[in-house]
């Protein structure tokens, strides 16, 4: 999906907001979001010039953003970038209404993965509605901000430039003229999230690593992640061997999905481990009746790790024996487990 210069002149005409009745914030949550977590196409840009695109999200009140969450599509990584909240001045989701709260310099992570990645930010306390966005200076070829095409919210995700690399100033988003992606015929919203200071919402990410009788594990949660309650937040998965040691493998330093053991690791180092569990599931032969089930609040009240406290981001799967693969690829893999941790 590319932009030529013929495009911007008939661009002028920006497509119109949707009514604002529409733009009601997801009650309770610690991850204020429009995706529905399943990402499409990106949006390309031919020209090697400063690019930026946002989304118009609801805090409901007043909350404290702590981290954006992105899928930056085919940009390498290491590729600089900079993330932004700003104000919405109006309150009406208009895009020239952006006054620049925060910007985090920093760099693409798990580039063509289409996976969100989260970009800590300092503190920023948002009211209403408010802008988060990424912009970089692309090369001409990049294909960077991931739609979730499912979702089509008119008025809700725009996209601009500045005329030349180093350009765009973010100060201010009226200084510039943005479009909406339905203005290119597209239908979607940018895969751009914000977290408030309790941390992500309990979310599944990654893949599962297929076991050697053909099952997929299936990860599930319930609950809430608390700093302080003494149980109550049950993180399993399913479809795994009977019978099998395994444990829960977590980091505190972000997501990532690298190949691994012929399946995914999902979390990035340093690693750090619960003790072993036992799968159960039938009692004899081999079959996939078995259930790894980790109560994490429980863990944390043990003070285990003295590093998890309230509005911590824990990333985690669990790791099994699978004696049906040759070394080094015995092992089962279960998706992750995305969560932050509540008071």
């Amino acid at each position: 999906m590319s932009l030529s210069h013929h495009a911007r002149a008939l661009l002028f005409a920006a497509a119109s907001l949707a009514a604002f009745s529409t733009l009601t914030p997801n009650a309770k949550a610690q991850t204020i979001k429009l995706d529905d977590g399943t990402p499409g196409a990106a949006l390309s840009y031919a020209f090697p010039e400063d690019y930026c695109w946002f989304n118009v999200l609801n805090a409901g009140g007043t909350k404290t953003i702590t981290s954006v969450e992105a899928i930056i599509g085919d940009v390498p990584n290491g590729w600089p970038i900079h993330i932004c909240i700003w104000r919405d001045l109006g309150q009406m989701g208009d895009p020239g209404q952006g006054l620049l709260l925060t910007q985090v310099d920093t760099v693409v992570q798990n580039s063509g993965k289409q996976l969100l990645t989260q970009y800590a930010v300092p503190p920023t306390t948002v009211t209403g509605l408010f802008f988060v966005g990424v912009y970089l200076t692309t090369d001409g070829t990049f294909s960077m901000s991931t739609m979730d095409p499912h979702t089509n919210l008119p008025g809700r995700s725009w996209f601009g430039w500045a005329y030349g690399p180093g350009t765009f100033d973010p100060s201010f988003t009226g200084a510039w003229s943005w479009w909406a992606p339905q203005t290119v015929g597209f239908k979607g919203v940018w895969m751009l999230r914000a977290n408030a200071i309790d941390g992500p919402t309990p979310d599944i990410r990654c893949v599962s690593k297929t076991n050697s009788l053909g099952c997929v594990p299936l990860m599930t949660l319930s609950g809430t992640p608390s700093a302080s309650a003494p149980s109550g937040f049950v993180v399993a998965t399913a479809n795994v061997l009977n019978k099998k040691s395994g444990l829960f493998l977590y980091s505190l330093t972000g997501l990532q999905q690298v190949p691994f053991a012929g399946g995914h690791l999902c979390i990035r180092p340093p690693f750090k481990r619960t003790s072993m569990i036992n799968s159960g599931g039938s009692a004899s032969g081999n079959d996939c009746t078995g259930n790894l089930s980790f109560d994490f609040n429980t863990y944390v009240a043990s003070g285990a790790d003295p590093a998890l406290v309230a509005g911590t981001t824990v990333d985690g799967h669990f790791w099994s024996r699978d004696s049906g693969f040759a070394a080094p690829n015995n092992v089962g893999l279960s998706q992750a487990v995305h969560f932050g941790l509540t008071p």
